[in-house]
């Protein structure tokens, strides 16, 4: 009677922990992941970068942070736009975060001059081939780009007009040498979308809002009254991530 009652037990404690294994793995399969990615920019600067990858996806977007953050910065945002079916690839810019190795040795963007800071514009380039690698051919890019990563999405969209558009949070008439230009294109406001604030301590970043304006008409914007700068908008007004996705699909069809 003991021996049957052991089986029993024993056999309860198997089921138990088969049903459990088959919950955790129906749980994982649901949730979408990010792999940690190596790519090498043409001045020979190993970029790190978080890759987000959605198998059902027709569009990745290229993330760029903000000094003096990384690129975790996007996380949230990242996660919402995978699951939401797009791949994203978010990239720590040189001498940022993890991307401090180089041919010409460590990497440290605090100690960058105006042209070493110029150069960061490679990255956006290695990200762009290593999407197109991915089967994201350019003209099934976008850039989201925050204060510094802005003016570099701006510079990136506006040399590569295969790309189908891009968010500038706080982006400034000139950030560390990386300035705004205005494109002489009536086609490329509309490829724009500007978030910024009012009260931004970054006077830059104020003008930037009126000037952007005048040279593009059509752009679509949100201004808020405050005075949070880049990614930090995002923390602030979360329904924000929804309608950068509503702007987004528009631009995408």
């Amino acid at each position: 009677m003991k021996r049957i009652f052991f089986i029993i037990i024993l056999a309860t404690v198997i089921i138990l922990a088969i049903m459990l294994m088959v919950k955790l793995t129906f749980k994982s399969s649901k949730m979408e992941t990010f792999q940690k990615v190596e790519f090498i920019t043409k001045d020979g600067v190993t970029i790190v970068a978080d890759y987000y990858p959605n198998k059902d996806a027709k569009y990745a977007g290229i993330f760029i942070h903000m000094r003096p953050a990384t690129r975790e910065s996007y996380r949230q945002l990242a996660t919402f736009f995978q699951k939401e079916g797009f791949t994203v690839l978010s990239i720590d810019l040189r001498g940022h975060g993890e991307s401090v190795n180089s041919i010409m040795g460590k990497l440290n963007y605090l100690q960058f001059s105006f042209e070493e800071e110029k150069n960061s514009i490679n990255d956006l380039e290695a990200a762009s081939l290593f999407l197109e690698k991915e089967g994201f051919e350019k003209s099934r890019q976008f850039l989201i780009g925050a204060s510094i990563g802005a003016n570099l999405a701006y510079q990136f969209l506006s040399e590569n007009p295969k790309i189908k558009a891009a968010v500038l949070l706080s982006p400034g008439l000139n950030y560390h040498g990386i300035t705004l230009a205005r494109v002489k294109n009536d086609e490329f406001g509309q490829k724009i979308l500007l978030i910024a604030t009012l009260s931004d301590e970054n006077s830059s970043a104020v003008a930037a809002i009126n000037s952007l304006r005048e040279w593009y008409p059509t752009m679509k914007y949100f201004i808020f009254q405050s005075s949070k700068h880049g990614t930090d908008i995002l923390n602030s007004h979360p329904e924000l991530g929804e309608q950068i996705l509503n702007w987004l699909r528009e631009r995408l069809i």
